[in-house]
């Protein structure tokens, strides 16, 4: 009898969270945290605050010249070099999870045997991620015959001397796991069954990317790809096939809309009743037509998987710009507003974002190509501004404050690590926009937890200023 391939294709939102049905949930802090004041959830409290709001800090040019020079800086033979020790990122923090780059490595000019090698390279490192003690959506530790059919479904045995590629798009936002498989996998932390970090997940590609097929699993079901980010697998129905050139076509077409919100629906009429898909912040998508805002392209996977686009209406008033957004102040607040409350999901196993990600969708609105990794922020500029653990706090709050507010960015290196926009400061003490995965304790004892994106202080999480703290200050200061 043929082996059946224990993977299950779909289960419902409230299947997973009857799953936890049994251990008591989270308390959840106020949407006040501590250390700020209500009026602080609104962008017209900031913006009243800004000198010259509809100012443009950066043109475009000045933006992609950035882009270009990190891209050189790390895809140099040293790119930390002549770089202070104490701002070089630590490997095993950048790399502790099996997949990620530091950047794309440029197939085209590589040998298939080189290819494979990579491939052959990089899956035996994925496979020891299933040994580090993941759980099932039930909290449940695997067996290792589930295991097993892991290990199976990746399918090394099938990679061959040689891999010639294939070009993709993604069709819809996905995804990309270090282990094939549909179902988020759960921490699995003694103890600990709430948490739902997935750690086989590595990120989240947004509809329209272009990705680099290498291998397939067993059953077909997934792809072995590198997209923007490095190497993982996705579902393989989320991908088209195509030439590279009508791919960089579709892509790279100068008349665009880029999604500004949270998650924006298409529609497949112009009435727009029915929802076709979603983009997600900072995603792009062509104009169907040249100077109608209303009608875009968006890629599909025909039944022969070969890459296809089609017709779809956006709705009046959606959150879209035509072309990259005006880098100003006030663009930047109300962008970054718009996830406000959006939930943390440290691996974007639920589609979600963390604090680096967060950052990342809302300055990719203005153009920027941020590294995948806060700790690399400060590399995508020339800052040298270093906080030490020891310093006092009062010259830690000042050396934060001397940087400007809404395009300075801060990454303390370990402990997390952890990344926040500066807006400001209230009494002397740092305000940022921030995504919490964490949580405070009241003076009765109880714990309230974050978990989501909001407005905080400096002060927390508690250990961001007990280590080393980095900036990136996105306004040609520091280049």
């Amino acid at each position: 009898m043929k082996k059946r391939l224990r993977l299950i294709p779909w289960i419902s939102l409230a299947i997973i969270l009857s799953l936890a049905a049994s251990a008591e949930i989270y308390k959840r802090a106020p949407d006040v945290i501590p250390g700020t004041l209500p009026e602080m959830r609104d962008p017209a409290w900031w913006i009243e605050r800004m000198e010259n709001p509809d100012e443009v800090i950066l043109t475009l040019r000045d933006i992609n010249r950035m882009n270009e020079k990190y891209r050189q800086k790390i895809t140099s033979r040293e790119p930390f070099g002549g770089v202070h020790p104490d701002r070089i990122p630590d490997s095993g923090r950048l790399f502790n999870r099996p997949g990620h780059l530091l950047f794309v490595p440029d197939f085209g000019h590589m040998h298939p045997a080189d290819i494979a090698d990579s491939v052959k390279r990089w899956i035996p490192n994925e496979l020891k991620v299933l040994s580090a003690g993941a759980a099932n959506v039930a909290s449940i530790e695997y067996s290792e015959r589930e295991l097993d059919e892991f290990r199976d479904e990746m399918a090394l045995d099938l990679v061959g001397n040689e891999i010639d590629i294939l070009h993709g798009i993604t069709v819809r936002t996905t995804r990309q796991r270090i282990i094939p498989g549909w179902l988020p996998q759960k921490q699995g932390y003694p103890g600990h069954a709430k948490h739902c970090w997935d750690r086989w997940n590595l990120c989240v590609v947004k509809i329209g990317e272009p990705v680099v097929v290498l291998h397939r699993s067993r059953s077909g079901a997934f792809l072995f790809i590198v997209s923007g980010d490095g190497y993982g697998w996705v579902n393989t129905e989320d991908v088209a096939f195509g030439e590279k050139e009508e791919i960089a076509e579709y892509t790279e077409n100068g008349d665009f809309l880029i999604c500004t919100g949270d998650r924006v629906p298409f529609y497949s009429d112009e009435r727009c009743v029915y929802v076709s898909g979603w983009l997600r912040m900072s995603a792009r998508v062509p104009l169907a037509a040249p100077g109608n805002p209303d009608i875009i392209l968006v890629p599909v996977r025909k039944t022969d998987g070969s890459f296809a686009t089609e017709k779809a209406w956006i709705a009046s008033g959606a959150y879209v710009h035509r072309g990259f957004l005006p880098y100003t102040r006030r663009n930047i607040v109300e962008t970054a507003f718009r996830l406000l409350d959006t939930t943390y999901d440290w691996t974007g196993g639920w589609l979600g974002r963390n604090h680096d990600s967060n950052l990342r969708d809302i300055f990719a609105c203005f153009g920027f190509r941020l590294p995948y990794e806060g700790l690399l922020f400060t590399h995508y500029g020339d800052d040298t501004t270093i906080i030490y653990p020891d310093m006092d706090k009062k010259k830690k709050y000042g050396m934060i404050l001397e940087h400007e507010p809404f395009v300075t960015l801060m990454n303390c290196e370990s402990g997390g690590p952890h990344s926040n926009l500066l807006l400001g400061d209230l009494d002397g003490t740092p305000i940022v926009f921030d995504m919490h995965g964490y949580n405070y304790q009241l003076d009765d004892g109880t714990w309230l937890e974050v978990r989501r994106c909001c407005i905080g202080d400096i002060t927390m999480p508690t250990y961001f200023l007990e280590h080393k703290v980095t900036f990136l200050e996105l306004n040609g200061t520091h280049e």
